[in-house]
């Protein structure tokens, strides 16, 4: 199925479509996978759990909670260190709080028994760091979400297809990041362009909270 709203890869420039790429690929690798202070998805999800005294709702709410009050704060990009550095000096880019939100949706997803190494699971992640957008990415590529959970509908699709999905998910991170000013695709140089709405991020962290929440409830997915 054809997005009109997204170029196939081969009208895009090269660095474009590569910058993309990586840009969903950095999300993935340092958002789940940690990177220096900033801890991995998998021990936040752990830790959450074991304060919560294994009570995987409460966890979850731990999880929400400290995630959106880290987006909230005036120094974001400050506060998450040598990890929010490596991303903006990565070759996609990144901002501060694409980190936050794809850490607090894998870590949701590792606190209700998914296996954040899954590919069908990273791709999920990031339809819920896009929010509505990927709802409307996820049924245009043929998933209805009134009549199965995303995981079971990724996990229907064809390999091609998912495939597809992916690119379609980090054209529409990176022309997100763009319009935010924060990220060059065609010279492939992040620019941090102001200080971050704590109001405005917070509001966004909660929002992919819900979709994360709801995406990953089950766990027959």
């Amino acid at each position: 199925m054809v997005d009109p709203d997204i170029p196939a890869p081969g009208s895009l420039p090269a660095g474009e479509h590569r910058g993309s790429e990586r840009l969903a690929g950095e999300l993935l690798r340092r958002g789940v996978g940690g990177a220096g202070p900033w801890h991995p998805a998998r021990r936040v999800a752990d830790d959450a759990l074991a304060e919560a005294d294994g009570d995987v709702e409460a966890a979850v709410r731990r999880l929400i909670s400290s995630h959106v009050r880290l987006a909230a704060s005036s120094g974001l990009l400050t506060s998450l260190g040598g990890a929010a550095t490596m991303l903006l000096t990565a070759p996609a880019g990144a901002t501060g709080l694409y980190l936050v939100c794809t850490r607090l949706a894998a870590s949701i997803a590792r606190a209700r028994g998914h296996d954040i190494d899954d590919p069908v699971v990273r791709t999920a992640i990031l339809l819920c760091v896009l929010g509505p957008d990927g709802s409307e990415l996820a049924e245009r590529t043929g998933i209805d979400l009134q009549e199965v959970s995303l995981l079971t509908g990724l996990r229907r699709l064809p390999s091609e297809v998912r495939e597809q999905l992916d690119r379609r998910i980090g054209y529409r991170l990176a022309s997100r990041a763009g319009r935010r000013g924060v990220l060059n695709l065609t010279k492939l140089i992040p620019v941090v362009s102001g200080p971050i709405g704590a109001g405005a991020d917070s509001i966004t962290t909660r929002s992919v909270a819900t979709y994360a929440d709801v995406a990953f409830w089950d766990r027959s997915g």
